[in-house]
């Protein structure tokens, strides 16, 4: 029996009607939405992601200023630019992508990017928000849609027993954290992690977000398991050579194989047929930490 698929895309549209809302209540008080985009470059995945941002952020009535970099930008030059945006009342958020080249210290551009302005969470401030629940801070994106899902979906975590694969700064660890706040029980698995399974198999939910895919497979999880795959990855075969569809592109997936969808109760990923992922979320928490910080730069709730 195969599991019930949920739907990022549907989240994301629901969160996204308020977005709208509140934009235009904005705009009726002479008041623009406004995220700048800092590129460095032109590498073609952050040129497409831009692009999708700059297309949804215009649905829900939000500006976008891109602001490009030549690759041999300097850090002083990086850092004047983040003070200048800082500085500007008509810019409500700063979203940096990254990687930034060698020669930009991230250590520094982090702190130096305003915390109110930072709809991401990447200046640590922000992370330390996170961690006594401050609701006037941002959280980043990725973790919170996995949050947003659970809510939507009304999936309970108190008390259930939860495995999220990956341990990094923008992802598990502040899922962690807020799903500790929610009383979950909270297993973490990273590249040193003995045995994966020995966790996945007993948990209740399993979230991973590795961008390998193949990582999770049937024999790791319960048939009564919620799976989020929060992953970017591209189908690959035995001898690690990419999967091409009948039109010669790279598949896009998650760290789910195809099975999965008949191994658990729940799921959802980027693998085909298996629910499509959180994308949609995330970047509709763009827009709504973006509303956010545009409404407490004006005073306003």
């Amino acid at each position: 029996m195969s599991a019930k698929l949920l739907s990022g895309k549907e989240v994301s549209e629901a969160m996204l009607a308020k977005v709208l809302e509140d934009a235009q209540m904005l705009k009726a008080h002479n008041i623009v939405p406004t995220l700048a985009i800092f590129r460095v470059g032109e590498d073609p995945g952050s040129i497409s992601y831009e692009k999708s941002i700059i297309t949804r952020m215009a649905k829900s009535e939000i500006e976008v200023k891109s602001v490009v970099f030549p690759m041999e930008v300097t850090q002083d030059e990086f850092v004047a630019k983040i003070k200048e945006a800082n500085d500007d009342k008509n810019v409500n958020g700063i979203l940096i992508f990254k990687p930034l080249p060698p020669q930009i210290n991230e250590d520094e551009v982090k702190y130096m990017l305003a915390p109110e302005k930072d709809p991401d969470a990447m200046n640590p401030t922000n992370l330390g928000k996170l961690m006594i629940m401050d609701n006037e801070g941002f959280f980043p994106c990725t973790a919170e849609g996995v949050m947003e899902l659970l809510k939507y979906y009304e999936i309970d975590v108190k008390g259930k027993d939860v495995t999220i694969i990956n341990n990094s700064n923008v992802f598990g660890k502040p899922l962690a954290i807020m799903l500790t706040n929610e009383f979950a029980t909270i297993s973490v698995c990273h590249i040193f992690t003995k045995s994966v399974k020995k966790y996945t198999s007993q948990s209740d939910i399993v979230i991973t977000g590795c961008g390998v895919y193949g990582l999770l497979t049937p024999d790791m999880v319960r048939e009564d398991a919620i799976v989020i795959d929060v992953a970017m990855a591209q189908k690959k075969d035995a001898d690690k050579n990419f999967v091409l569809d009948e039109n010669g592109k790279k598949i896009r997936t998650g760290d789910c194989r195809e099975d999965m969808v008949d191994a658990c109760a729940m799921i959802t990923s980027a693998t085909p047929g298996c629910g499509g992922g959180t994308g949609p979320i995330t970047t509709a928490l763009l827009a709504q930490h973006l509303i956010k910080g545009c409404k407490l730069q004006n005073g306003m709730k």
